[in-house]
């Protein structure tokens, strides 16, 4: 007797990630994280919105991935140095859309600030840094989320 074919099916909706995340611990509970190395997470990931990922291509999603895996390899003070353009950001100094963007997908809640690693010039990804994990919630090709202008421009 054959054994039945079977089609693995794939759900087509999205699931919303909730908040706050049961499994939080706090960065009080872990002091350290900073020597420790970074990983991340995606299931945060923001699929619609401004900064969303339902439309980035395979050739941006390949480039994001090795920036990441680049990331793997530092620890958080090593990527908290002011040479490297990574650092924390208060909610409320990022852009209004932003902000509304947040409050949609309630995040503002539970959450007083985001983290943006700089992957060049004007690119960023937006995060939730949880002790040594960046969840991964957006990606800004333009710096749009956090606008600054550069002096002496």
């Amino acid at each position: 007797m054959g054994k039945k074919n079977r089609k693995l099916t794939i759900p087509h909706t999205y699931k919303k990630p909730t908040w706050p995340d049961k499994n939080r611990a706090s960065q009080i509970e872990h002091p350290n994280s900073d020597k420790e190395k970074l990983s991340w997470q995606i299931r945060t990931l923001d699929f619609d919105g401004p900064w969303g990922w339902r439309d980035i291509d395979a050739e941006t999603l390949i480039y994001i991935h090795g920036k990441l895996a680049q990331f793997e390899s530092m620890t958080w003070a090593e990527i908290n140095q002011p040479n490297t353009g990574c650092h924390p950001i208060k909610i409320t100094a990022l852009c209004s859309e932003a902000q509304k963007r947040l409050t949609e997908i309630k995040v503002i809640e539970f959450e007083e600030e985001l983290f943006s690693l700089r992957l060049s010039g004007k690119e960023r990804l937006w995060g939730i840094r949880e002790r040594h994990i960046f969840k991964i919630l957006w990606w800004d090709p333009r710096h749009d989320v956090y606008p600054v202008s550069k002096k002496h421009t």
